[in-house]
């Protein structure tokens, strides 16, 4: 990179960027039990407050993938592509185990390839959204916005099917890209800019799911690239972080990728060393490490992901009334399953 971001830097900022980081990882360290105690000092970073981690094994979504998808003999490569997909697409905790109303996260997983032979299995489907919702569930998270993968999944549906709108319409739509054949390019993406290219392509993908929906396949041992390859496409939050972080430096200049590139491959003379407890360097599930390589550092896709978050915690720490709104969700949707398997009983049975 030609120009000089050093010049460009504001230190204090980054000082307290790499506080933030600290802070975050001490409340993932603290639920994991890896520590016993936790400061609260700081009322923006409560153990129990609700950030992505600067790691992707800290990923509630990507610990779900690794443990349950990744590796599942039991699934095919067609499968596992779309199951990935809908992990982020939806969103919801839990939203394979809802969708298929079953208990055990291992057989909980979505055959987008018998949804284009058996009408009743998408039937089954949507009737397992609609008890669930009934219940209480929300199918999409509160801290993305979905309304891009709502209209071109109900638009697909209205014209393959005539649905009316409806989450179900998100497992039609994407069963359609094994038809069109867009989940076989993307288990033949030699590279993560060629993956997240191709989910661009898609009406209703913009940058943000498009890179996600990239870097979520590269939890996929079988794929051919990672989430650390030196591609970035930050979101409004990342941009406003390094705006902050580079207050006199133009897009022009250097591209805020390029910006997210660099502040990765500098990062420990930018913050100094940020550690990561080894539980924390891979996922290991029936033996086998799910990452080629050891999770121990910023990687391009997390420093993306935790620059964001550091605007999270600037505005809260602006507005301290919407810190309650950002504390992790403790819900388990165990009961709300239980009931979609005996649908006559109703949840309330289950806490009798």
């Amino acid at each position: 990179m030609a120009i000089n971001l050093w010049k460009h830097v504001d230190q204090e900022v980054a000082n307290d960027i790499a506080y933030f980081w600290r802070r975050v990882i001490e409340g993932f360290d603290f639920r994991a039990g890896i520590s016993e105690t936790f400061d609260d000092s700081d009322k923006a970073i409560q153990w129990n407050t609700e950030y992505f981690g600067p790691n992707v094994t800290m990923d509630d979504r990507l610990r779900y993938i690794a443990n349950n998808l990744s590796n599942n003999q039991d699934i095919s490569d067609r499968n596992r592509v779309l199951n990935f997909v809908i992990t982020h697409f939806y969103g919801g905790r839990d939203c394979h185990r809802v969708l298929n109303a079953e208990l055990d996260p291992r057989k909980a997983y979505t055959d987008f390839e018998r949804v284009l032979q058996d009408p009743e299995y998408l039937e089954d489907i949507r009737n397992n959204l609609d008890r669930a919702k009934s219940l209480g569930y929300q199918i999409w998270s509160r801290t993305e916005l979905h309304t891009s993968l709502m209209g071109a999944s109900n638009k697909y549906a209205k014209s393959e099917y005539g649905f009316d709108t409806h989450a179900v319409n998100m497992i039609a739509w994407l069963a359609g890209w094994i038809k069109d054949g867009t989940v076989d390019t993307i288990l033949e993406s030699n590279s993560l800019k060629q993956c997240c290219e191709v989910l661009l392509g898609k009406e209703g993908i913009g940058p943000y799911y498009g890179y996600h929906g990239a870097t979520d396949q590269s939890t996929n041992p079988n794929l051919n690239f990672n989430h650390d390859e030196a591609f970035v496409l930050p979101g409004p939050g990342c941009k406003a972080t390094l705006k902050m972080l580079f207050p006199n430096l133009t897009n022009r200049e250097c591209s805020p990728g390029n910006q997210v590139v660099w502040v990765r491959e500098n990062q420990e003379k930018l913050f100094g060393k940020i550690e990561f407890n080894p539980y924390w360097h891979n996922i290991n599930v029936d033996g086998k490490d799910i990452y080629s390589f050891a999770q121990n550092e910023l990687t391009c896709y997390t420093t993306e992901v935790a620059l964001c978050q550091y605007g999270v915690y600037c505005d809260m720490k602006i507005n301290p009334s919407r810190i309650a709104k950002r504390t992790i969700s403790n819900t388990d949707v165990t009961s709300i399953i239980e009931s979609l398997q005996h649908p006559t009983s109703t949840i309330e049975d289950f806490f009798a």
